[in-house]
């Protein structure tokens, strides 16, 4: 008996949270992160406002709550399906994840990019999930070093961090208030990516070296240039 209690509590605690977080993506979506209120959560999970507190004390954390779990999904789903390909591939496959899930629920996105960024992060764990995605990123990042696609001598760390950086970057242009399309942003974002891991190639040292100029050398071929040809007329 008293483990079928227990069993049923278990079964209405987490049943009271999906509705929490059902509530909250439709209301954090549709009227944004600082329009919606706790208590208008509360009602809408069909819950009372003290027990929303019990789950999460701030919308913040809420918001938080909802982020890690999304997107730690995503970004797990990703590497485990990472394909055996150039790593220009590799972070495209990762940040087309990403970008995937947030085409889901647009609204939902704008109030990821724009809130997340500032939330207090002490008690939050916003910080350990970057951190690991950062991570998995400079692993690919050093699997390509070993296999001759990066030079030797790239930081894996600030690569990992530059490349998500052109991702939010467009994310934010995608999401803003005077929006690219989805094409734009994908286009863009490819051609940032690509731009920056080829001057990181690790052939980039072979490429023929430009000529310094030298206007006196310059001048000089010039003019023998015209002196042989009036000499042929």
């Amino acid at each position: 008996m008293q483990n079928q209690n227990s069993g049923r509590i278990e079964r209405s605690k987490r049943d009271k949270l999906e509705r929490i977080k059902r509530a909250a993506r439709k209301l954090f979506g549709r009227k944004g992160f600082e329009a919606t209120t706790t208590r208008e959560i509360a009602a809408a999970a069909d819950i009372g406002a003290g027990t929303l507190f019990l789950y999460a004390g701030t919308k913040e954390d809420l918001l938080v709550l909802l982020f890690r779990e999304d997107m730690s999904r995503v970004v797990r789903d990703a590497f485990a399906t990472m394909p055996a390909r150039p790593v220009f591939d590799q972070v495209l496959h990762l940040f087309g994840a990403m970008i995937a899930f947030h085409e889901r629920d647009r609204g939902l996105a704008r109030v990821f990019v724009r809130e997340l960024p500032f939330v207090e992060d002490r008690r939050h764990g916003v910080a350990e999930l970057m951190a690991s995605m950062l991570g998995g990123i400079a692993d690919l990042i050093e699997q390509a070093k070993v296999r001759g696609e990066l030079r030797a001598d790239v930081p894996a760390s600030r690569l990992a961090h530059s490349l998500f950086g052109l991702y939010f970057f467009q994310m934010q242009r995608w999401l803003g208030g005077d929006p690219i399309t989805s094409r734009q942003r994908d286009e863009r974002l490819r051609a940032a990516l690509k731009l920056q891991l080829d001057g990181l190639r690790s052939d980039h040292s072979k490429m023929p070296a430009i000529k310094k100029f030298n206007p006196a050398r310059r001048a000089a071929s010039t003019a023998a240039a015209r002196r042989n040809g009036r000499g042929g007329r």
